[in-house]
């Protein structure tokens, strides 16, 4: 094999996976295999199955004391090879050279017993050329199909063509009188052979194989960039939200800074509170688990609530919701995930303070409004954001907790929003409030106030 040209060698798929696709995309791509693999035993089996109840029903039509029964003994190497190849695959021994053996045993088994007939009725050799079992010389090679690889579909065509031209050879060479005609009345009525059919059926076997090949080698190349994709797409998710994973991967125009589309949102800022004391006492290695346990903690309950991360900000997160896909509930959405945030951070802390580690405080800033969600970045590098007043305005009050002593504020406004979206639950309002960096006062909801700390317990 090492001859064949690259080219070829990529067509035929001698290389089972391509070596330049990524080891995981690989490992799809062999537990495909392996399925395939099960797939064409077990339709092999059943058409055994259904063969074999077949043969025990019909009535025998040769003598019993023939020579040979040739569907018995077929039917029975068969179930064997196809056992030993299911056996080989399940316990992950079925390389390459395995399965070309047993492929082109099946097929050799299959056209013996084609050979077999003729002794069976103790006949003349083109006995052999004239049954109907000739149907299942496809039956096994489209079955090699399901692998998605074309070079096992040429294995089986080629062993097909090698072994029916063996026995149009036998059949010349052992024929008692002239077994060829070119009459085809007279080759249906009698044992002769009319050489131009025989010749339309190799001609049939070469077409059918070269065209199942040709088009396994087509369906192997999209099944390949299928699986790429779907791993990429999987791999976007780990560094962008679901949401705008699947918007990269399925936009069909040209990505380029500038885009952007105007939506109604929540915007939500989280960050935690205490963090850069609680990163003097934990160390390097206690700081990345500290902010692993925060966020793998509220990160799905904003994802719940259909929120969508838009980015990590060190010890903040900011979230949003609406914007990535329009979304006529985002501020009811987002005071629910709010409300049950502050719920979950109060358990985990509290299980941090048991365990004697830091357990820092989590602040929140909502507000909702008209942003944009767009592509910015410098052509090189993009990135899908959030930006308008609501964005500048929720890390603002954030920000504004510890001056109000309270862990999550929101505007006036969102809280209508929400309610007029069917959130349930009332928070207090305090009014005309001066916030940081904010011209005008706000009238703000207070989502939840800052708890008692513990008496003789630090943050």
């Amino acid at each position: 094999m090492a001859a064949i040209s690259p080219r070829w060698r990529a067509w035929l798929l001698l290389d089972a996976l391509d070596d330049a696709l990524p080891a995981r995309v690989r490992r799809q791509l062999q537990a495909e295999q392996f399925r395939a693999e099960l797939l064409v035993a077990v339709v092999q089996l059943l058409l055994l199955a259904l063969l074999s109840a077949l043969v025990g029903v019909t009535p025998p039509g040769y003598a019993p004391d023939a020579p040979v029964r040739a569907a018995p003994l077929g039917l029975s190497l068969f179930a064997l090879l196809v056992l030993l190849r299911l056996y080989a695959a399940w316990t992950g021994q079925l390389g390459r050279a395995l399965l070309a053996a047993g492929v082109v045993a099946e097929m050799a088994v299959l056209l013996g017993t084609l050979a077999a007939t003729a002794l069976q009725y103790e006949q003349p050799p083109q006995l052999a050329l004239k049954g109907p079992a000739f149907v299942y010389v496809f039956v096994l090679i489209g079955l090699r199909a399901l692998r998605f690889e074309p070079l096992w579909v040429l294995v089986s065509g080629g062993t097909a063509l090698l072994g029916w031209f063996t026995l149009l050879a036998w059949v010349l060479w052992g024929a008692p009188v002239q077994p060829l005609t070119w009459d085809y009345v007279t080759s249906l009525r009698s044992l002769q052979v009319h050489l131009g059919a025989e010749l339309d059926r190799l001609l049939a076997l070469a077409v059918f194989t070269a065209t199942l090949a040709l088009a396994l080698a087509r369906a192997r190349a999209l099944l390949v960039r299928a699986l790429a994709r779907e791993r990429a797409v999987a791999d976007l998710s780990l560094f962008f939200d679901d949401a705008v994973a699947r918007r990269i991967t399925a936009s069909e125009a040209e990505l380029m800074a500038g885009q952007g589309e105007r939506r109604e949102a929540a915007i939500l800022f989280l960050d935690l509170r205490g963090f850069t004391q609680a990163a003097a006492e934990l160390g390097p290695e206690g700081v990345i688990a500290l902010l692993g346990e925060y966020q793998r903690l509220v990160v799905p309950i904003v994802r719940r609530h259909g929120g969508s991360v838009d980015k990590y900000l060190g010890d903040g997160i900011l979230a949003s919701f609406g914007a990535v896909v329009p979304d006529a509930s985002h501020a009811a959405r987002a005071l629910r995930a709010v409300d049950e945030i502050v719920q979950a951070v109060d358990g985990w802390r509290a299980r941090r303070r048991e365990a004697g580690l830091a357990a820092p405080d989590v602040g929140a800033g909502l507000a909702t409004g008209e942003v944009v969600f767009g592509i910015v970045g410098d052509g090189r590098r993009l990135e899908y954001t959030v930006i308008g007043d609501a964005v500048n305005l929720a890390a603002k009050l954030e920000k504004h907790n510890k001056a109000q002593g309270t862990r999550a504020l929101a505007t006036r406004e969102a809280c209508e929003r929400a309610r007029a979206q069917g959130y349930r639950g009332d928070k207090p309002v305090c009014t005309q409030v001066e916030v940081a960096g904010v011209a005008q006062p706000l009238d703000l909801a207070v989502l939840s106030d800052r708890p008692r700390r513990p008496q003789n317990q630090q943050m």
